[in-house]
């Protein structure tokens, strides 16, 4: 009910009370003083009488208008009661909204601040120094040079290691994607309290992981993601690059690995196959 019909509805009510405590009386004197011209009497028991018989007419009356208001009152308050419900469950979903808001700006904000800082290592290590006007080959070529197209006859194990020895100028680069990679498992949710990485890497990948992780593999060129899979083959769980693999066949990030080279076709023996995403076969 609005509150214009309801004061309205209150309005008449009293109207129509105080019709009622004049009315009946009224009608009491006009019919025994005015018609059948009977005086008033001076028995206080006849003006007892009397008070009862007004009573009697009007507290039934009186009654049941109390009682009409009493479950009006009732509907009123359920109705109030519904409708504050209904507002403070808008109040909380818009609240939660505007929590989960903010933890995805927090979330992007920190995303693209790591990505920004992954592409500035990037550029660093791609600088080509020039000494005595000869220009020198950049950080993460030598490392590419000396990982992949070097060492005729070595094994996988060996360029591994060959790897772990080599990297100590560009091991920041990698330090910085497994922490991006991360980031994007536990952090996904938008939720301020990060999930632990021993649960979140056991779920589905939502399609929330996939886009931001499709964002890092998109600036991986064909060297970065070649040392790449030579840095995170490890088979044992206790072993520091473990979890990096894991993030790496979780967001398939060998997906567009090129092979330039016969030995590098060991690595698709090397990794679970959801590293290399939908890719069929061996591309060269």
């Amino acid at each position: 009910m609005e509150t214009s019909d309801l004061a309205k509805t209150i309005k008449r009510s009293k109207t129509f009370a105080f019709f009622l405590i004049v009315a009946i009386p009224a009608t009491y004197l006009i019919w025994f003083y005015f018609i059948n011209k009977q005086g008033f009497s001076t028995d206080s028991s006849m003006w007892g009488t009397f008070g009862d018989f007004v009573g009697g007419l009007l507290n039934p009356l009186i009654a049941l208008l109390a009682f009409y208001w009493l479950t009006q009152s009732v509907l009123i308050q359920k109705t109030e009661l519904s409708e504050t419900q209904n507002v403070l469950r808008e109040t909380e979903k818009a609240q939660r909204e505007q929590a989960l808001t903010q933890e995805k700006k927090r979330f992007e904000d920190t995303f693209f601040s790591l990505l920004n800082q992954l592409n500035a290592v990037h550029s660093g290590l791609s600088e080509r120094l020039i000494v005595k006007d000869i220009p020198q080959a950049s950080k993460i070529s030598r490392l590419y040079n000396a990982v992949i197209k070097n060492g005729t006859g070595n094994s996988l194990d060996q360029r591994v290691t060959k790897m772990r020895e080599s990297s100590s100028d560009t091991s920041h680069y990698f330090r910085v994607l497994y922490h991006i990679l991360k980031f994007i498992l536990q952090h996904s949710k938008f939720s301020a309290d990060p999930v632990e990485f021993n649960v979140a890497i056991t779920k589905d990948v939502s399609p929330t992981e996939k886009f931001y992780s499709n964002i890092v593999r998109s600036f991986l060129n064909k060297e970065v993601v070649q040392l790449l899979a030579i840095n995170c083959i490890v088979d044992d769980p206790k072993n520091d690059f473990f979890k990096y693999r894991q993030l790496v066949e979780r967001y398939s990030l060998l997906e567009h690995l090129h092979i330039d080279k016969e030995w590098q076709k060991e690595l698709f023996d090397r990794y679970d196959k959801s590293a290399f995403g939908e890719r069929i076969g061996i591309k060269s």
